[in-house]
């Protein structure tokens, strides 16, 4: 998984790189639209890539390992509760601080853009990063599952606090408070379901439907077309922002971005961090809470936000650098301490007897 993982975070980067260099294809391909609409939208490449990635993130759930969970509910409606209370601490602070960025539209950008990415649910690789580190995957797929499901809330009231934070004098130069009160209102929670949610229920049902014998043999080789399929997701996510910001480099921005979204999302671990020891319980659902905490479907946010707000870069870059920066955060907090560290999450043979037994 950890060879997997690190591969993935590099032909991620290439995909990045590619969308910069040759962005042409990706947008044709992303302006594809079917004859059905989704929240007001017309339903893209994009939605159908991100609703297989969900399905199959569905397909890899185990209704029995998540029995035990239910049967203990605090920890997982904290982990819950706090992806989707994180964001509503967290960006207006952000949001305020941008206050002095002298480009007013960019700096409203990032806040719509940085509170996409922080709305949307736990990112199911929260489970398999979290695994490494030695965490409880049944309460982590748990909490995926959880967050996922209360989306259709949690993504229009973040969207909500944007259009309070931009303002309808701040909009003025995003040209953009209509469009954010109506994801609010319609598009995103619509959105949510049909995209985010309803996917990953069709793929849980489908894998009791089929039995843990079937399930096994075909799981193979659905995780290999998801590593194909989150690959041209990237790339399509990435071809408008990466190729207009190259078009028109503006390196301030592109660092700001960067800066911002790998602050937020060391901050988001850390605060998972915290409250894990702050609760206490068993070390393997303090990893699990603590990876809950720091790593969003960021996935599900730019294709949110490729479908309205793709005249505005700025909207992207910070989600676009939240998907890798969240990987490489995870993939350091998983990695087992040397002697006398502190700061790691693992340790070698971290992992839990039962954690083991069920994986």
């Amino acid at each position: 998984m950890k060879i997997v993982q690190r591969g993935l975070l590099w032909l991620m980067l290439a995909c990045y790189l590619l969308a910069g260099v040759f962005p042409a294809p990706g947008e044709r391909v992303r302006g594809l639209t079917l004859p059905i609409s989704v929240g007001g939208k017309a339903l893209t490449v994009s939605m159908v890539l991100l609703a297989v990635m969900l399905f199959n993130a569905g397909l890899g759930v185990r209704v029995a390992d998540l029995r035990g969970v239910v049967s203990r509910p605090v920890r997982l409606m904290l982990g819950v509760a706090a992806n989707a209370l994180l964001p509503l601490l967290v960006v207006p602070v952000v949001a305020l601080g941008l206050r002095a960025w002298p480009d007013a539209a960019e700096a409203e950008g990032l806040v719509v853009g940085l509170m996409l990415v922080l709305a949307m649910p736990i990112a199911g690789g929260a489970a398999s990063w979290g695994q490494n580190a030695g965490a409880n995957v049944p309460l982590a797929v748990a909490m995926v599952i959880g967050s996922t499901l209360l989306s259709p809330l949690t993504i229009p009231l973040g969207m909500r606090v944007t259009g309070l934070l931009v303002g309808p004098d701040g909009a003025g130069a995003l040209n953009d408070t209509n469009t954010v009160d109506l994801i609010a209102r319609t598009g995103a929670g619509f959105f949510a379901l049909v995209s985010v949610v309803l996917p990953c229920l069709v793929g849980i049902a489908i894998r009791a439907a089929l039995g843990e014998d079937r399930a096994r043999r075909v799981l193979p080789a659905v995780k290999a077309a998801n590593v194909l399929n989150i690959l041209l997701l990237c790339y399509l996510n990435a071809a408008g922002a990466l190729g207009q910001a190259l078009a028109h480099p503006d390196p301030d921005l592109l660092v700001l971005a960067l800066g911002l979204s790998g602050a937020v999302c060391c901050l988001a671990f850390a605060c998972g961090r915290w409250m894990s020891r702050w609760t206490g319980g068993d070390r393997p659902d303090q990893i699990s809470l603590t990876f809950a905490t720091g790593m969003n479907n960021s996935s599900a946010a730019a294709v949110l936000a490729a479908g309205w707000f793709s005249h505005r870069p700025e909207v992207l870059l910070p989600i676009l650098s939240y998907s890798l920066l969240q990987k490489v955060v995870a993939g350091a907090a998983g990695k087992p301490p040397r002697p006398g560290g502190r700061f790691s999450l693992g340790r070698p043979g971290a992992r839990s007897r039962r954690a083991a037994h069920q994986h």
